[in-house]
């Protein structure tokens, strides 16, 4: 029986084990330097990075992924090499009868190779018998002297049998075979043994996984082992049929030499089996000899162990834990065989569900990117992400992933499993109750958006995601969601799955048609002719002048009637009133152009259904994104403008007809108060003025609202809704960044999902729309109040990649850059008190080319 391995803390021991002091000093010498010592480098010095506080490794939230990996390995090692072991019970089963049956069948054959002493003893009679016949004859010749012969009678002659040979020899071999299979079988159960002690040695699922992965990839010596067992066994079986149909041999030089050879092969490979672990030391087994052998071999400084001038007397086992443990790309190459072995047999052992759920914490650190790029291409040189120089002279990756889909086994297992599951989330039926197909949703939500955000995978190879995605973000309210929550984590996953299957969807023909439709209406609100783009841009700048006059009357009227704590008669709100004629007016005659935009708000209407089916509704549930609702009641108010629970932004489409007629509606409602045309009229009034506070400054103070608007649809149409999947990103990060529990290693997925945005800008490169938009955010985010995205500290790598995105699309534009001068005018007009980062504003200038 092996000795068993105790581990520090370990409670269970072996009943009447008792082990050796020298052995217990050895395990403590051990278990001291695993506390102490660091991974080095190839060439041997220490990198200063442990287990837990290695920045670029796996930190504790991928443990879930490689406890699983331990799981299903143990699992898999145990059927594989315990199953060895017990094929290896049978051969010295059956080694040690045949062993038997074969000596005995020897001692039997051995005789032939002697003299037959019956055969003999006739030998030397005749011999005898002819000597004394030669005595007589003398002796009858009356010779004068009798002389008797002095030589012996010749030897007996031994005449051997070729097939005695033969036989014999093939009995020898076989019983060597057989014996050696018998040594062999005892060496591969050791080696078992040693090898599955690695689950119970490591506590740590990292370190256990990395010495699992390490010893696993060395085992190929014991499996052609315990494989070639079985075949000595066949050719022992193989002789012994030979010598059935032969005939012993006698003893000879021939016989001698063959079987010497043979048993010292068989001491070859049992040499073998000892200096295998110094040979090769990703071997788990290690034979009496190899400790003493490595303490020499460091004694000597042997460069095999790196640098000779530093000392390495240090036990086997805490060298191998630094080769294990170092950050090197050896490692880096077994973590990814490791998971990709995951992968496979978890697909098989229908372990995938569990998988997926790890998936998304192990994606915590740059290094573990890494590694998950590399699982998921087979080309090394496809993995570095794509840098060069940018306008400002600095470099920024653009893209996560390369331009091309991954592809390889990998890849195909995940996104086949993932699709699986999600189809089944479509049958209620599958499931035991709701809960469990909820978790289900979740789980393949987080690991598509860990693989399509944080990898690069294309999102198609998941199917149609976008229903289930929907409806598991209504399940879960994202856009109701508390500032306070207590699984920020998955919404920040959510959301960035979400906007990648956006940005996805929107580049459809259909909706691209009905966003120029869309701007065709604005076009023909206008009673003069000429280009349809510039004149859906003057039609939209007057929208603004109206809504900036109605909003500012309605303003007017409102600031006279503070302070709203002091009650008011009819008699004198009436003569607040006609105080104000004049506005109230304008607001009447406001409600002719209010008309005349009902073509307008419908076409909008129309691309704002086509863009919720299309899909499913998931840009309304953003976190931190609003969107309008046509009414069609004449009952609406500015109490009524905005849509229940929608955020406290401006919304990314408007309907200016709507809004017009509601402020228009208002002044006639103060009109028939003025003119006492309806009884306690007053009191409505009053709310709706007050219900102003309700509306977000952005719409009272439009600056600009419908001219945004018209850069939107000529983004949705000409860009691939770029700008606005970007403008959808910031307003989305914002509300997220906002939720004080919202982990660190949560940057990883948004910025890479604006990696995943941003990285097809080619297509938007010409879009006047795309181009405005862009441009104001930017200006929004360097100027304090200026606008949506102003007044809120931004990651600095989403900044980056922003400017460096823009600055790429700029780069040998032809078209017309008015707006391209204008924002760079803006942006340098600022100074210290308006800026909200003098860093960033030296960057856009530095980043946006100028003509």
């Amino acid at each position: 029986m092996p000795r068993r391995t105790r581990r520090r803390g370990d409670p269970e021991q072996l009943e009447g084990e008792q082990l050796p002091l020298d052995d217990l000093e050895e395990e403590a010498r051990s278990e001291t330097l695993e506390t102490r010592l660091e991974p080095v480098d190839s060439g041997g010095r220490r990198t200063n990075n442990s287990l837990h506080g290695e920045h670029k490794d796996f930190d504790d939230g991928a443990n879930a992924l490689w406890s699983l990996y331990c799981k299903v390995a143990q699992t898999h090692d145990e059927t594989q090499f315990q199953g060895l072991a017990k094929d290896m019970d049978g051969v010295l089963l059956f080694a040690g009868l045949f062993s038997a049956v074969l000596t005995s069948f020897l001692i039997t054959s051995l005789q032939d190779l002697q003299p037959d002493p019956a055969q003999q003893s006739i030998y030397y009679h005749q011999q005898s018998v002819a000597m004394l016949a030669q005595i007589s004859q003398q002796i009858a010749s009356i010779a004068p002297q009798v002389s008797v012969p002095s030589t012996p009678p010749p030897p007996y002659p031994l005449h051997l049998r070729a097939t005695d040979v033969r036989v014999n020899a093939y009995w020898l071999i076989g019983l060597v075979c057989s014996l050696s299979a018998a040594l062999f079988a005892t060496l591969v159960q050791r080696w078992v043994r040693a090898y599955m002690q690695i689950f119970q040695r490591y506590d740590h699922p990292l370190k256990r996984a990395r010495f699992r992965q390490f010893f696993f990839e060395g085992a190929r010596s014991m499996r052609a082992m315990a494989v070639a067992v079985p075949t000595l066994i066949r050719f022992s079986l193989v002789l012994f049929a030979f010598g059935l149909s032969d005939s012993m041999l006698n003893a000879n030089t021939t016989i001698g030499v063959i079987t010497v050879v043979l048993v010292c092969c068989c001491g070859l490979f049992f040499l073998y089996s000892v200096l295998a672990p110094l040979l090769n030391l990703q071997s788990p087994h290690q034979s009496l000899f190899s400790r003493p052998i490595f303490f020499l071999m460091q004694k000597f400084k042997q460069p095999y162990f790196g640098d000779p001038s530093k000392p390495a007397s240090v036990s086997m086992e805490a060298y191998q834990e630094r080769l294990v443990m170092g950050e090197t790309d050896e490692r880096k190459g077994r973590d990814v065989r490791a998971i990709r072995w995951l992968i496979d047999h978890s697909a098989v052992n229908a372990e995938m569900e569990p998988l997926l759920l790890a998936i998304p914490d192990s994606f915590n650190t740059e290094r573990a990117q890494e590694v998950w790029r590399e699982v998921s291409s087979q080309p090394r040189d496809t993995l570095d992400p794509l840098i060069s120089p940018s306008p400002s002279g600095s470099q920024v990756p653009l893209m996560s992933h390369p331009p091309h889909p991954f592809d390889g086994a990998a890849v195909d297992t995940i996104s086949r499993r993932v699709r699986y599951l999600f189809e089944t989330c479509n049958h209620h039926s599958y499931f035991e109750n709701e809960e469990a197909r909820r978790r289900r949703m979740r789980v393949c939500v987080e690991a598509t958006a860990s693989l399509v955000c944080c990898v690069g995978y294309r999102l198609d190879r998941f199917g149609g995601v976008g229903k289930l995605v929907s409806e598991i973000g209504h399940i879960e309210m994202i856009n109701q969601t508390p500032v306070t929550t207590s699984d920020p984590s998955f919404i920040v996953r959510w959301t960035c799955l979400s906007l990648v299957a956006v940005q996805q969807i929107l580049a459809s023909n259909r909706l691209q048609v009905l966003a120029g439709y869309a701007m065709s209406g604005l076009a023909r609100s206008q009673s003069e002719y000429g280009q349809p783009d510039e004149t859906a841009w003057r039609g939209a700048h007057k929208i603004d002048e109206y809504l900036g006059t109605a909003w500012a009357r309605v303003g007017e009227l409102r600031r006279a009637f503070e302070p709203w704590t002091q009650r008011r008669t009819r008699e004198q709100v009436e003569e607040i009133l006609r105080n104000h004629e004049r506005q109230i007016s304008e607001l009447e005659r406001i409600n002719v152009v209010a008309v005349g935009l009902e073509d307008v708000d419908w076409r909008i209407s129309l691309y704002q259904d086509a863009l919720d089916d299309a899909t499913y509704r998931l840009t309304r549930q953003l976190p931190g994104v609003s969107f309008d609702e046509l009414h069609r009641s004449e009952s609406v108010l500015i109490s009524n403008m905005l849509t229940p629970g929608s955020a406290p932004v401006t919304p990314q489409l408007i309907f200016p007809g709507q809004q017009l007629q509601a402020l228009a509606r208002l002044g006639r409602k103060l009109r028939e108060v003025l003119d006492g045309q309806v009884a306690d009229g007053h009191k409505e009034v009053l709310e709706s003025l007050k219900a102003v506070d309700q509306v977000p400054i952005s719409l009272r103070r439009p600056g600009g609202l419908m001219k945004r608007q018209l850069w939107r649809l000529q983004d949705l149409r000409d860009g691939g809704g770029l700008g606005f999947t970007v403008e959808l990103f910031f307003l989305s990060l914002r509300q997220v960044l906002s939720i004080p529990s919202s982990h660190e290693s949560n940057s990883i997925f948004y910025i890479g999902s604006f990696k995943t945005i941003t990285s097809h800008w080619e297509v938007s490169k010409e879009s006047l729309g795309t181009q405005h938009i862009l441009l104001n955010i930017i200006c929004d985010l360097i100027i304090r109040g200026r606008g949506a995205f102003s007044d809120f500290s931004y990651p600095e790598s989403i900044t980056a990649i922003l400017l460096d995105t823009v600055g790429r699309m700029l780069q040998g534009y032809q078209g017309l850059d008015e707006h391209i001068r204008d924002a760079v005018r803006e942006i340098e007009s600022v100074d210290s008190r308006t800026c909200m980062d003098m860093g960033l504003r030296r960057k856009a200038l530095a980043a946006i080319p100028r003509s």
